[in-house]
């Protein structure tokens, strides 16, 4: 294993960001004595990282109080002026050899005033970890710290919290602590921190876990130039990962696995969850659990991949059909780019595949009466054919469909990739007995449908359904949008099957599993299944499936969690989000003006909840209404629900896109970032202001005026509220009773509402 210099300058471009958080301090300037008394200015700055404390020598809680009083300020503090500095980079990148993780953080703060700046460096400890070197890059000066205990931090961070009022450091009250003093920063210079821990990753049943929370609000809302996050995991044996952070890229070179992600000039990352399994296996399993409450059901993610070390060889052979409408309106730009797309999935099937072209206007028509297999001159002739195709005519879906589904023989996995820009015109145009249509074709859901609608046109519900019925997918492609690059980006995905027709049994008692059918799954993809479960404990999983005709199983073991997991708050978001995209789905299909009441009532109370928002439920955040009004949110979950009636044009191609991103994205955090790109929903949201919930731990809060307001709360709730305010005895009191995932409730400058024990408190500012 490398050594930590040699690791850092071997300059490995994965990086791994996790932001730090700032809270500064001028320097105590050393003037004429005379004026001295006049110009003391602190500011300081506070970088925040969790890790881990095991045998490093701490202080005593009254040692860590004379510390506090030596930083005592003299003078009365004014407002915070404008902090003149700026977080140029923040970096943390780890090491990993089985558990043993060599980690470094790494930050770059630049002083952008005019008198040098001094440095409080605080980084809040977990166990597990020890601090083994701090070198600070700044007028060739290296500094010391100091570890303290959980006693002894606590007192550091409530006077701080106290004297410069800022309550973003309660977020870490309970940990231990590593502090470091930094002087000086000189006007318009820089200066980098190094500071390196080796720190032992938690792993149970073959999971590892690393877990940092991130807290940026001690930046005062400023963005970081550049966040940086790179974990290099040794040998090749490490898969299935996960992180509900975001999608981070990840290499493979036989040796060793690099995970990197970054990001500019954002807010700071306010967490960095990674989960792996350890053991070589050629499915990965990962299987994580939380019980935000005991009497309640617990939530659990289960996640399986193929191994990212299979060789570049297909696993299985497959069939693929193309289904091609060359009516009328294909005319133009669209035959051509579908035509590109068709070439593309012809250039890249395998010599084991087998396939078959089917163009449709007025009647359908196969390009060989039975598949073929794929060699150089049936790709040749295949290719030609295609250029061939001209369009004119109608739309007849339903001949299209029977004939396309008829080819289907033998056992491989097989696709119908199904491209049109209409609705039916001739034969069969009732989109239900479409649907029948298709289901009579297609046996045991042999083979999947993947539907591509072009344009406006096309009946999204239809194509929906379809892709429903087959547990494939629908895409809808707009007007100005690449029908090459969609079809082009869908097939690299599903080129290589891994797993056909999985199901997965659990010898505990669980219920709500989504999605209930499970997909199939490709090589670079990930099955991502979320559930509810009642009995906490061991439990045992069994993933079955077919690698060609024959049937494999992978067992995976877990502990499932009898209470409240560090970090696990989005996997209970993760179920939420899921369950609204099933019921939203089930009112589409229903296909009524009048979507069911106790459906409607159930989807309204899982967006408050948990803070998801639709395009359907969206009104929740709307400023200028109260959001704790159940029959207003009903009702106008109601009406935009009564918008899915439609299933022609721009506003129904993008409530299907936007279902769908519900029902598949594995991370909730990035849903409605995804989801903001169909405004055409917008008419079918509620009007007025509206803005995000936002999620603090397990809580949900929305927004009303300068308040924050707990979303379980009622109007009887917040007409008896008791009053804290902050940086007060009693708020102190209420940090210290409140359990550690709560504390980010109390660092917020606005009004929070929210309530503990039965109370419900309103945090005022001081």
């Amino acid at each position: 294993m490398m050594s930590s210099s040699a690791f850092l300058e071997s300059k490995l471009s994965l990086k791994l960001g996790s932001p730090l958080l700032p809270v500064n301090k001028l320097a105590q300037l050393r003037l004429d004595q005379a004026i001295r008394p006049l110009v003391v200015c602190f500011v300081t700055l506070l970088g925040l990282l969790v890790l881990g404390l095991a045998g490093s020598q701490s202080l005593t809680a009254q040692e860590s109080s004379e510390i506090a009083e030596k930083t005592e300020l003299s003078i009365a503090r004014p407002p915070r002026p404008e902090t003149p500095y700026e977080v140029v980079k923040t970096e943390l990148i780890f090491d990993v050899t089985r558990q043993k993780a060599m980690t470094i953080l790494r930050q770059t703060i630049k002083n952008t005033g005019q008198v040098p700046l001094e440095m409080d460096y605080m980084v809040p400890l977990p166990l597990n970890g020890t601090v083994n070197g701090l070198t600070l890059v700044s007028n060739g000066k290296e500094m010391v710290g100091e570890v303290l205990d959980k006693a002894a931090a606590w007192e550091i961070y409530q006077s701080i919290v106290s004297r410069l009022k800022d309550p973003a450091l309660l977020e870490y009250a309970g940990r231990g602590m590593f502090r470091s003093r930094i002087f000086p920063i000189d006007p318009g210079k820089e200066s980098t921190l190094d500071l390196s821990i080796d720190y032992l990753l938690p792993k149970e049943d073959g999971r590892v876990d690393i877990n940092f929370p991130l807290a940026g609000s001690l930046t005062n809302g400023r963005k970081i130039g550049l966040q940086e996050i790179i974990v290099k995991i040794d040998g090749d044996e490490a898969g299935g990962f996960y992180s509900p952070l975001g999608d981070l890229d990840v290499k493979s070179d036989g040796s060793s696995t690099t995970l990197t992600y970054a990001v500019k000039d954002a807010e700071p990352l306010r967490s960095f969850q990674l989960s792996y399994r350890e053991e070589a296996d050629s499915m990965g399993g990962l299987i994580l659990s939380h019980r935000p409450d005991p009497s309640e059901d617990g939530y659990f993610l289960f996640l399986a991949e193929p191994s990212s070390s299979l060789d570049s060889e297909p696993i299985m052979a497959k069939t693929v059909v193309f289904c091609l409408d060359v009516s009328g309106s294909m005319s133009g730009h669209k035959i051509v780019q579908a035509k590109a797309a068709l070439n593309f999935v012809l250039d890249r099937l395998n010599p084991e595949d087998s396939f078959d072209l089917v163009e449709f206007s007025s009647r359908a028509k196969a390009w060989r009466p039975e598949l073929e297999a794929m060699n150089e001159e049936n790709r040749l002739a295949a290719k030609n054919y295609v250029k061939s195709l001209r369009e004119g005519g109608s739309t007849n879906i339903s001949e299209a469909l029977a004939k396309s589904l008829s080819l289907v023989t033998g056992t491989n996995p097989s696709y119908l990739i199904f491209l049109t820009d209409g609705e039916a015109t001739i034969g069969e145009m009732d989109e239900r007995k479409l649907v029948q249509i298709s289901r009579e074709n297609n046996p045991n859901q042999k083979t999947r449908i993947f539907s591509f609608g072009l344009g406006h046109d096309v009946n999204a519900r239809l194509l929906d359904a379809l892709a429903i019925e087959s547990r494939g997918q629908a895409t809808f492609v707009g007007v100005s949008e690449d029908i090459e690059e969609k079809v082009s980006s869908f097939f690299s995905k599903m080129a290589y099957p891994a797993l056909i027709k999985p199901e997965l049994k659990i010898n505990r008692q669980v219920n709500r599993l989504l999605p209930a059918a499970l997909p199939d799954l490709f090589r670079g993809s990930q099955l991502v299944l979320v559930g509810r479960y009642a009995e906490s404990g061991e439990a045992a999983f069994s993933l079955t499936g077919l690698e060609g005709e024959k049937e494999v199983r992978f067992e995976y073991k877990a502990n499932l969690a009898d209470g409240p997991v560090e970090g696990g708050e989005f996997i209970a978001r993760l179920w939420a989000q899921r369950r609204i995209a099933e019921i939203i789905e089930e009112i589409d299909q229903s296909q009524s003006s009048q979507p069911n009441k106790e459906l409607v009532e159930e989807l309204t109370g899982l967006s408050k909840r948990y803070g998801i928002m639709t395009p359907y439920t969206s009104f929740l955040a709307v400023e200028s209404e109260m959001v704790v009004s159940e029959d207003q949110m009903r009702q106008r979950t109601a009406d935009n629900l009564a918008a899915l009636d439609g299933f022609v044009g721009e506003a129904a191609n993008a409530q299907r896109e936007a279902k769908g991103i519900l029902a598949a994205s594995p991370r909730p955090e990035q849903t409605f970032e995804e989801m903001e790109q169909f405004q055409s929903i917008d008419k079918y949201a509620a009007p007025g202001s509206v803005s995000l919930p936002e999620v603090l731990g397990n809580r949900v809060f929305f927004r009303k005026a300068d308040q924050l307001i707990e979303s379980s709360l009622t109007e009887n709730d917040l007409k008896n509220v008791q009053t804290v305010t902050q940086f007060s005895p009693e708020y102190f009191e209420l940090a210290q009773k409140m359990p550690a995932e709560d504390l980010i409730v109390l660092t917020r400058k606005e009004t929070v509402v929210f309530q503990f024990q039965g109370v419900n408190y309103q945090i005022k500012n001081s």
